[in-house]
């Protein structure tokens, strides 16, 4: 373990910034940054490789985490100790437990997301908000789905919300990503039903019958399904509201179809 680094300039704790903050620093060294003990060990055990772990020992101990911390010191990795002050200027949480990493990051390619026993997927079109992804990528895990596609999307899903939102689950879930032509070729070839949202649909998602091959196509959050997807898709559902709304949020319309979804599974 090497000395405690106490400069608030110094070269690691800079790095360590500019990867929180820079999509273009985490594409150019393919390496991004996990805040938080739970974040890491899903990480970790999801077989990812984690380069470095950063850590401040005051605040691992007022998180309790002293036993955590023992027991990952065992893997053998690289340890590295912030004082107070360094550690609070590289990280991004108001309460942070002690523990800041860094890890590599991995190809999200369409051909790995898909496997053979695969049912149910999730197509997020045009998707801007790293919270909302990484939300959407718990639900979908917590629902037993680990297929999620990423169609045109402007978002890095290495930025540090989409991790803690997730809470490290994405690191166990199948993301590929293309453009909105490229994932409709790719669901053809798998043979998927493709349903989308729709406030203008006839039916409600419950009443809608679910093939043994389903792919949930959602829209941005700014513009909701574009034309390219509606054309594409075998049907629309709507989640009907009583109140004053006109929408739900995109990850609030993905749970509900999913929880739909393992309803009918379960049942």
């Amino acid at each position: 373990m090497s000395d405690i680094i106490f400069s608030l300039s110094n070269s690691k704790v800079k790095e360590l910034i500019k990867l929180r903050e820079s999509a273009r620093r985490r594409r150019e060294q393919n390496h991004f940054v996990i805040e938080g003990y739970p974040d890491l060990k899903c990480i970790f055990e999801a077989g990812r490789k984690v380069e470095e772990i950063f850590f401040c020992w005051d605040l691992i101990k007022k998180a309790r985490l002293e036993n955590e911390f023992e027991e990952f010191e065992k893997t053998g990795l690289l340890f590295t100790e912030l004082s107070k002050e360094a550690f609070t200027k590289a990280s991004y949480r108001k309460n942070s437990d002690g523990f800041i990493s860094v890890a590599h990051s991995w190809p999200l390619l369409l051909e790995n997301s898909i496997g053979e026993k695969t049912q149910i997927c999730i197509v997020l079109d045009e998707i801007e908000k790293p919270g909302n992804l990484g939300a959407i990528i718990r639900t979908a895990e917590a629902f037993g789905v680990k297929s999620i596609l990423l169609s045109d999307a402007v978002i890095d899903c290495f930025n540090p919300n989409v991790i803690r939102s997730s809470r490290g689950l994405m690191s166990g879930v199948n993301i590929g990503m293309g453009s909105k032509e490229e994932i409709h070729d790719f669901l053809q070839n798998k043979k998927f039903m493709l349903v989308g949202t729709s406030g203008g649909a006839q039916n409600p998602y419950w009443e809608q019958e679910i093939t043994s091959k389903t792919a949930f196509v959602f829209g941005s959050e700014k513009n909701g399904l574009g034309n390219f997807w509606l054309d594409q898709l075998n049907c629309t559902v709507n989640i009907p509201m009583k109140g004053n709304a006109d929408s739900l949020n995109l990850h609030a319309s993905v749970a509900c179809i999913l929880a739909e979804s393992n309803r009918r599974e379960l049942s």
